[in-house]
């Protein structure tokens, strides 16, 4: 039975991975000199603030410092979603619409800031669904530990063995299967399945696909 749900954001609700890559390669590249390798960059997916601080030297170099690099992708990528939204992958809408209307409960774990965060709810109207909410700013431990997604579960009031983690990376879902969740890949860059030491419990190729799974899994 599953009773709750807990919703990665960045590559999951919201199609902003993408947009941060075009940040480092047309924004943050160009005006630095630093070089930004995708699969690099990849390895970043998925982690708070202060893993990126920790994995960045070895990634990218010292020629600048993790702030200066966070500042300036937020600058872009603060312009770009002023100009065009944030956004919205599809089935999202549809899929909370039907958790609300199954009475399951709904939390976000997201290793971005909450400042930048609850924008990106404001800007979508899809604060209102969430129950809770844990920020990677509010954590010690950032994916693939799995610290985020035990927080947002007591926060929920639920169990992690009734509750259902999506995820798009590979640093996620190593935090969901951590523990003890039950595990739902939803590929966005790339498919991580292939990067990881199990199989998720499902692999769906979108957010509205849930409904039936989960709906079965309840029945």
């Amino acid at each position: 039975m599953i009773r709750g749900v807990i919703f990665d954001m960045d590559g999951l609700m919201f199609d902003t991975e993408r947009l941060y890559v075009r940040a480092l390669n047309e924004y943050v590249g160009p005006k630095t000199g630093v070089a930004f390798p995708y699969e690099s960059i990849l390895r970043t997916l998925g982690c708070n603030h202060a893993g990126f601080v920790r994995m960045f030297p070895e990634l990218f170099g010292t020629a600048i410092t993790p702030e200066r690099c966070t500042a300036l992708v937020t600058e872009w990528m603060t312009r770009e979603i002023g100009s065009h939204g944030v956004p919205v992958k599809p089935g999202l809408y549809a899929l909370l619409d039907a958790l609300k209307a199954d009475g399951i409960k709904i939390a976000l774990a997201t290793g971005t800031s909450r400042p930048i965060a609850e924008e990106y709810l404001r800007r979508t109207g899809t604060r209102p669904y969430f129950d809770a909410a844990v920020f990677g700013d509010q954590v010690t431990h950032g994916k693939p530990d799995p610290e985020i997604f035990l927080a947002a579960c007591g926060a929920l009031g639920g169990r992690p063995e009734e509750t259902a983690v999506f995820e798009d990376s590979v640093n996620g879902l190593l935090a969901a299967r951590a523990g003890g969740f039950f595990t739902v890949c939803v590929p966005d860059l790339v498919d991580p399945v292939p990067q990881l030491p199990f199989t998720p419990d499902a692999v769906l190729p979108t957010l509205r696909d849930a409904i039936p799974l989960l709906r079965r899994l309840n029945a």
